[in-house]
């Protein structure tokens, strides 16, 4: 019954959201930004910034908002779509209204905007490559009522084209959206940093500053599990293994709560990045610890010398429960363990191979002018 409440209540929301677009609402300009991962969105939005001035709109959510404050400083128009009002009352039009609009995610509103032939939505997403399957090929999706897959995939038809790295990854939107889009193969915007001189110097001052020694970091940036699985890693254990040889960094995802509170309590472990993002770390890890995670994708770019391991612990239940890219094995950049024997052992041996092949099948668009490309595409399109 609960199932079916929710359904019904997805349907009338689709359903005002379709009512509200018949509302005209007149823009100074065409182009909207649909954002909820500031990491993904902030640097191509700075880029827009420079060359647009603020000539665009930026919709955001609660995670984006401190993002979104800083461009409306700027005279840009920002919107909350967690705001339901607001969502009807502005957003929907304006989007409605718009010629181009740029998402970084699955919003699920989109299914409820009329189709038009003369917007194009492209799709940048949040991630440069995908070990788990997503939209309709992840596993909780198949489970789905019809018609909550209906709704999905009047989401996915309203995408127009898909901006990615790799043909690979192309391939993987359709497969997993049941579409077909137009392909930009400018790369994923955040690529873009890897081939900043500029922007790796500052990082580098960063690190030093922060973790510099003459140890060999080690990284682990596990993914999100719903369940909420205890992680089995005994970190004492893998510091003594590992010896003083090694520095021991960890990343826990924002919600796994069980995770921050075991890394708060290992004196030997370091999960205060002082401010530093992932990105900017990568270029100075000689081992990177993961599973399911896309940094995998990133850090084959910012660190081409080093290493990867993925301990999947939890591999057979996750492919049932979540879903894992079926040729997954066959194109992992570093072994793939269960145990966390297995673990200290593959990060001790020497890596046996460098990302080149990796590279070439899921970054082989990636030049470093992902957003210099996407700018030059959108003005070519406004002028048409």
């Amino acid at each position: 019954m609960k199932k079916i409440i929710l359904s019904a209540s997805k349907g009338i929301y689709i359903w005002l959201v379709r009512k509200a677009s018949h509302r005209k609402l007149l823009l100074k300009n065409k182009l909207v930004l649909v954002i909820s991962f500031p990491e993904t969105s902030s640097i191509f939005i700075e880029k827009i910034y420079e060359n647009m001035g603020n000539n665009f709109v930026i919709c955001y959510t609660e995670k984006t908002k401190a993002l979104a404050k800083q461009f409306k400083n700027k005279g840009c128009e920002i919107y909350n779509i967690d705001s339901f009002f607001t969502l009807l009352v502005k957003i929907v039009p304006v989007i409605n209204n718009a010629s181009l609009v740029i998402c970084d995610n699955y919003f699920p509103f989109l299914a409820g905007i009329p189709l038009n032939k003369k917007r194009k939505i492209i799709q940048i997403w949040h991630a440069n490559g995908a070990i788990k399957t997503f939209g309709l090929e992840a596993e909780y999706a198949k489970k789905e009522s019809i018609q909550d897959k209906r709704r999905y995939k009047e989401v996915y038809k309203r995408f127009t084209h898909v901006m990615v790295s790799s043909l690979k990854m192309a391939k993987i939107f359709e497969k997993n959206y049941k579409n077909k889009y137009e392909i930009l193969p400018f790369a994923y915007p955040l690529t873009d940093l890897y081939f900043d001189n500029d922007w790796l110097n500052k990082s580098k001052k960063k690190f030093e500053m922060n973790f510099f020694s003459n140890k060999k970091i080690l990284l682990y940036v596990p993914t999100y599990r719903e369940n909420n699985n205890k992680n089995p890693i005994n970190f004492s254990r893998l510091s003594n293994e590992l010896g003083e040889g090694w520095r021991i960094l960890a990343k826990a995802h924002p919600h796994d709560y069980l995770l921050q509170d075991k890394l708060k309590k290992e004196e030997s472990i370091i999960s205060d990045f002082k401010g530093m993002s992932l990105n900017e770390l990568y270029p100075f890890v000689d081992c990177l610890v993961t599973d399911y995670s896309s940094t995998i994708f990133e850090y084959s770019l910012a660190n081409p010398s080093g290493k990867i391991v993925f301990f999947c612990y939890d591999i057979e239940e996750y492919r049932q429960s979540v879903g894992i890219e079926p040729d997954f094995e066959e194109w992992a950049p570093g072994n793939i363990v269960t145990t966390e024997n297995e673990l200290i052992n593959a990060i001790k041996e020497p890596q046996p191979k460098n990302f080149d092949t990796f590279n070439k099948l899921w970054n082989e668009y990636v030049q470093g002018n992902s957003i210099k490309q996407l700018m030059e595409w959108i003005d070519k399109n406004e002028k048409q």
